[in-house]
């Protein structure tokens, strides 16, 4: 994550990529299998004491280095994609409602701050496109309103498997990553939409079943920390098609085009077929999460 700051690769106005040859990967996606280890880790020691502010500023300053180091790439969807995960974790751990009151006051504090001092220029005109998509509709505001036409003109059944316009056409940019969502809406309409959403379902609900039949803190809570950034990812890539959320280049799991963000996915998904089949039939961890 230092490397890529000094020898990554410039791409789309973020130094995140590793490109050796015809090989590229980015640091960013094998970090999100360690710090959801790194949680796992720790939640999984704290799992019998009362949770407070301790918990919450120790597991966020792990988060706050990768976070920090992500966010000077610059890449912010990669950053609220870690914080997100974070968010997930401590509150499956119990956290209270005042905790949450703080942390949204000092969350606003420095997006403030965010906005004054860090955000580049192209960032600035995303959020002003996103509350105005007509401001920008060539520049900043152009992939959003190719995929709003896109998925509107899917209707029901949708265009047919290989013939929508905007994305086989190219007015669609981004059509096999970033907006791989307003393809299937476009070209399978809402039905298929409504497919995916219960492909999702299922695997997001196998996931959380398998956290709280294990037998340990640790795989409890790493299987917390893969369901969260799974749920996460998938939410702000959907969102943006949607126009919902700010443009940011997040991929959909498992769907969308990449490389190493499909490998670090399946990988995910084999760690959570490991603690799979150690659950036995019955097993329930008692107290694996906060009270």
């Amino acid at each position: 994550m230092v490397g890529v700051l000094f020898f990554g690769t410039e791409l789309r106005g973020t130094t995140g990529w590793y490109i050796v040859w015809n090989f590229s990967f980015q640091p960013v996606e094998l970090m999100k299998l360690a710090l959801a280890v790194e949680l796992a880790r720790y939640f999984g020691e704290h799992a019998r004491r009362r949770f407070g502010w301790r918990e919450i500023l120790g597991s966020g300053f792990l988060v706050a280095i990768p976070v920090m180091l992500t966010v000077l790439q610059p890449d912010l969807g990669s950053a609220a994609l870690l914080i997100g995960m974070w968010a997930v974790v401590i509150f499956f751990a119990g956290i209270h409602w005042r905790h949450v009151l703080v942390l949204t006051i000092v969350l606003a504090a420095i997006s403030f701050l965010a906005w004054t001092f860090l955000l580049q220029g192209f960032q600035k005109d995303r959020m002003a496109v996103f509350f105005n998509p007509d401001l920008d509709p060539l520049s900043s505001g152009y992939n959003i309103t190719q995929a709003r036409i896109a998925i509107g003109s899917g209707q029901l059944l949708g265009r047919g498997l290989g013939f929508g316009s905007q994305s086989q056409l190219k007015f669609l940019p981004e059509s096999q990553t970033d907006f791989i969502f307003a393809v299937i809406a476009e070209e399978l309409g809402f039905l298929g939409v409504l497919v995916v959403f219960f492909a999702f379902g299922v695997l997001l609900w196998r996931v959380l079943t398998i956290s709280r039949q294990t037998r340990d803190h640790f795989s409890s809570f790493l299987g917390l920390a893969i369901f969260g950034i799974l749920f996460v990812q998938m939410a702000v890539n959907i969102g943006v098609n949607l126009a919902i959320l700010p443009t940011t280049g997040v991929s959909l799991p498992f769907v969308s085009y990449g490389g190493s963000a499909l490998l670090i996915f399946l990988i995910m998904i084999g760690i959570m077929e490991s603690i799979a089949v150690r659950v036995r039939p019955g097993d329930k961890l008692e107290q694996a999460w906060y009270n």
